[in-house]
């Protein structure tokens, strides 16, 4: 399952060549993998209340196309790797309406304990919500 979120380009997050500066992808990239977790059946807030964070290990973005100001966006998001260790989440932004891809991008987050931010098995300490999202990543790599 993926999840599509819309984005509208504000002024402030454009540079002065009038193109959305490189740095707000990732805040982005944020903004749908929380919907995504939200429509698997969690929000963010209440996995961290269950003690589960997900700190970012890491982020790729690819630029293909600039964005402007006012542009509407869609954020695809998909999970594209899936462990009881580690999440990797695929990112694809386009104009809404358009097909042409204007940045791809990835987030790999690691399961930590809320209070040690030790690493933990998800699978046990979040065994239904896991088993929920182990089911979209599985439809998502099809």
């Amino acid at each position: 399952m993926a999840s599509y979120s819309e984005i509208t380009v504000r002024y402030a997050e454009t540079d002065c060549m009038g193109v959305v500066h490189h740095s707000v992808y990732p805040i982005w990239f944020e903004v749908a993998r929380t919907d995504y977790i939200k429509s698997v059946g969690l929000s963010y807030c209440e996995m961290e209340k269950q003690g589960v964070m997900l700190p970012v290990t890491g982020i790729t973005c690819r630029y293909h196309l600039p964005a402007k100001y006012d542009d509407q966006l869609i954020v695809t998001t998909k999970i594209t790797r899936f462990t009881p260790a580690r999440i990797e989440f695929g990112y694809t932004v386009t104009k809404k309406g358009e097909d042409a891809v204007l940045c791809e991008g990835t987030s790999s987050h690691g399961f930590v304990d809320a209070e040690t931010f030790r690493p933990l098995n998800f699978r046990k300490a979040m065994p239904e919500f896991y088993a929920r999202m182990e089911e979209e990543f599985r439809k998502d790599s099809n």
